[in-house]
């Protein structure tokens, strides 16, 4: 296909570094004004240098740089449409039609921008040539995600309500300068006092001597309720004083006394170098080429992913990311039943991303990328060290073959590459890793990690009298601290174009048969095609089946259709009543895979507003359209989904537990790709 990778020549303002992009290769952006002066002279003076092209836009994909995100800003303000009171939800690319970026045609960078005033919620988009800004649209009956400064204030209404006050002077505090407050979003469960209202429920926890470990002496059965909208404590929450458990529980090495002797390094490097190659946001590795950007909500997004060999570039994957995450968790009791929440709808990935620490995070010979944001007054932030890709060897063989009639052998090491991102999501952290292979698969891996959240209780040991029933809803993982259970389920949005955005979905269930007279086998499997013309939910039962997405329009020599099979290492789907108000928002856990017609408007697993929705939005509305995906192009949502049974090994600190996807070629090639790897590296 034409590369959609043509960098534009570019002349007019002068130019200087500008640090706010990835760190791999500083980019060059219009400087026009310096100085002091009319912040508007010079945002619009940035506006006529993007109209005669003076920005170098290496992607048609690439995110806002921090110019563009002011640009966008101030279009809005000269239009009336933003002030000083507006908050920014979201200034971010519209992205060009998927027509438009295949065909490698250039096309005019516009900001798509969700506003709010309040509580009120809008929409615009900004040509960030002509400043012309389409909108602003009302948002009706939708609550955007949490803003950080909402966060601040939840917490400092909190800390000064007397209500909440008086009662912390029952559990013996005459100061609250030790304490955390966290804000959490309280779901859906068609309450009078939800209705018309923004609301958060505040929970708080002693941190006196806690590091990292800020979430581990909650103040169990007291919150207060924040109507955001009003800038109020609605109400105060006391369902009974529980001890704070002692502690804290600290996983710094000076307070640890049993640590283990210091181990020999074993490191991982790349002494002559890495085999990477990154150009602004363009990633090059053995024969993959793909884009990688971060993004505010969603977090890491892989786009145009194809293999380049023999002079030709294969499509396999148009676009890629984490479009939605559900957590609830398992316990209905009232300072606990609300907790059911959407990490990425609610929070943002992106948004949370932590920056990456060279040696533990990483790496050490990781290439680490900066990402800009938009802060929530719209002034673009800077974030440095959010993304690393590096390679690794992974200490297997790519393939491998010893010959015990000739005492021959022949096998490769495996080299892969990872482009990784970590958002800290409150107590939990998630290794969110894109992982390219030269077998030609790409791998999803998420890593969970952090902490538990935990519930206070009395119980010590399972010893005492309380223990039992503290214990109904989770496993008692410390003294004084209950692991309440929960599940994870993130839907992976796979905009997979084999070959071309021309695809079908074939499905095979492996089906029993008897065998043929004549042998003394009695019984085998074969697959059976199960038809699959309109989109839908793929809920396979009890029988194994196998999903890949196929090209019919292509054939290779061996007579194939090339297609990718998508392999879900961890598919649970939920337990939960249907009908239950958690259940209703997060309706695309209830099945491991689901295949929709492509639209580009349909990105959000749950719907674009998850916050404080009654649910029935996303997935369960877009395959109601009933619309054809044979030889189409098509989409594949993958649910990543685990329950998590607490355990004492989860504490203080969780291990990180690996989770996966994989899209696997099957009949894409005719061979082994890998066939073609070196014996040994280059000396």
């Amino acid at each position: 296909m034409p590369s959609p990778f043509r960098s534009v020549a570019m002349s007019g303002c002068r130019n200087t570094r500008n640090r706010s992009r990835f760190a791999s290769e500083p980019a060059v952006m219009p400087h026009c004004i310096e100085g002091e002066g009319g912040m508007r002279l010079v945002r619009w003076t940035l506006a006529a240098c993007l109209a005669l092209g003076s920005v170098a836009t290496a992607h048609p994909l690439d995110p806002l740089t921090g110019p563009e995100i002011e640009a966008a800003v101030a279009a809005l303000r000269a239009a009336g449409a933003a002030d000083d009171a507006t908050r920014f939800v979201a200034v971010e690319l519209a992205e060009p039609p998927k027509a438009a970026i295949l065909a490698g045609q250039s096309a005019p960078r516009r900001a798509h921008v969700v506003l709010r005033r309040g509580t009120a919620l809008a929409e615009a988009e900004v040509d960030l040539a002509s400043a012309r800004v389409d909108g602003p649209r009302a948002i009706a009956d939708a609550q955007s995600g949490v803003l950080i400064e909402e966060w601040d204030l939840a917490s400092k209404l909190t800390l000064a309500h007397p209500d909440w006050q008086a009662a912390m002077r029952k559990r013996g505090y005459t100061a609250f300068d030790t304490l955390f407050c966290a804000p959490l979003t309280v779901g859906w469960f068609e309450t009078a006092e939800e209705r018309g209202r923004r609301l958060l429920r505040v929970p708080c926890y002693e941190t006196a001597g806690a590091r990292t470990t800020v979430h581990g002496r909650p103040i169990e059965g007291l919150f207060a309720i924040v109507d955001l909208g009003e800038g109020r404590v609605l109400r105060v929450v006391d369902t009974g004083v529980v001890p704070v458990r002692e502690g804290p529980d600290r996983v710094d090495e000076a307070s640890l006394p049993d640590l283990r002797p210091a181990m020999k390094p074993i490191l991982l490097s790349a002494p002559r170098g890495g085999n990477v190659t990154i150009a602004n946001r363009d990633v090059a590795w053995d024969h993959w080429r793909f884009h990688l950007k971060l993004d505010r909500r969603f977090g890491p997004v892989v786009s145009l992913a194809r293999w380049a060999e023999a002079g030709r570039e294969r499509p396999v994957l148009y676009q890629g990311y984490a479009s939605e995450m559900f957590v609830p968790y398992m316990d209905a009791s009232e300072a606990w039943y609300y907790r059911s929440y959407m990490d990425i709808g609610e929070y943002g990935f992106g948004a949370l991303s932590s920056r990456l620490q060279p040696g533990t995070d990483c790496p050490a010979h990781a290439q680490f990328l900066d990402a800009v944001l938009p802060g929530d007054d719209g002034k673009p932030v800077t974030m440095e060290a959010v993304l690393c890709v590096f390679e690794r060897n992974t200490g297997n063989p790519a393939w491998r073959h010893a010959e015990i009639v000739d005492e021959s052998y022949e096998g490769r090491p495996e080299v892969e590459l990872v482009a990784r991102s970590i958002p800290s999501i409150g107590n939990y952290d998630y290794v969110v890793d894109w992982v390219f292979t030269s077998r030609g698969e790409i791998r999803i891996d998420v890593g969970a990690t952090g902490m538990d959240a935990v519930r206070g209780v009395a119980a010590r040991s399972m010893a005492d009298p309380t223990a039992a029933a503290e214990t109904m809803t989770g496993m008692l993982i410390a003294p004084g601290a209950v692991g309440v259970w929960h599940d994870h389920y993130i839907s992976f949005r796979l905009d997979l174009d084999v070959d071309g955005p021309t695809n079908s979905i074939l499905r095979e269930r492996l089906a029993p048969r008897r065998a043929n007279a004549g042998t003394p086998r009695r019984s085998l499997w074969q697959p059976e095609r199960v038809p699959m013309p309109t989109e839908g939910a793929i809920e396979p039962g009890h029988a194994p089946e196998t999903w890949r997405v196929v090209n019919p329009g292509v054939t290779t020599a061996l007579g194939h259709n090339p297609g990718y099979e998508i392999i879900l290492g961890h598919s649970a789907t939920s337990l939960l009543d249907r009908e239950d108000f958690p259940q209703r928002r997060a309706a695309f856990t209830a099945a491991p895979l689901w295949v929709t017609a492509y639209d580009p408007a349909e990105k959000h697993a749950a719907g674009a507003w998850p916050n404080q929705a009654s649910g029935g939005d996303g997935l369960p509305r877009f395959v109601a359209r009933g619309r054809s995906i044979e030889n189409s192009d098509l989409v594949v949502w993958a649910t990543m989904g685990f329950h998590h049974l607490t355990r004492p090994e989860d504490w203080p600190v969780l291990p990180t537990k690996w989770h996966r996807i994989e899209l696997k070629p099957y009949g894409f090639f005719t061979r082994n790709p890998a066939i073609t790897l070196r014996r040994e590296f280059e000396r």
